[in-house]
């Protein structure tokens, strides 16, 4: 689950271009701002990657503060309070653990889809609690 949870090949960018550390920092701020002006918006924004929150292949992530996925391009509504990299990383504990306004980075590792390979790459999401949810995007690392 945790690799279908992160893994857009088949929604985002079935393209060689990735996104960098430079573009997701930027796109978790532009998130931040759509989150505080209109919540409801944000969430359809994410979840059907508009307004450029699906770019090459980052996209926003958005969980409640029990772990399911409020907005996700395609596991909404998942429970994601028990997912672990393949090293047994919560990857749930590391999200929660960002206080309100807060801008963090968290690292795991899981199967970067858009390789075709089942080979795990180091993966680094921003994350931060914005109006009682936990959003994130994230990016892997070259």
């Amino acid at each position: 689950t945790v690799t279908l949870f992160f893994s857009m090949s088949a929604t985002v960018g079935q393209t060689a271009e990735f996104g960098t550390e430079a573009e997701a920092k930027v796109m978790i701020e532009r998130a931040i701002n759509l989150v505080k002006s209109d919540k409801i918006r944000a969430l359809d924004a994410f979840t059907d990657l508009e307004g450029g929150f699906g770019y090459k292949d980052l996209y926003v992530f958005c969980f409640d503060t029990k772990g399911v996925l409020l907005a996700h391009p395609t596991q909404l509504g998942m429970n994601g309070s028990e997912l672990m990299d393949e090293d047994g990383v919560s990857i749930w504990s590391l999200v929660s653990s960002v206080g309100k306004g807060e801008i963090k980075k968290i690292t795991y590792k899981l199967v970067r889809p858009t390789t075709g390979s089942e080979e795990t790459y180091t993966k680094t999401s921003f994350v931060t609690k914005v109006r009682n949810m936990y959003c994130g995007v994230g990016f892997y690392a070259e």
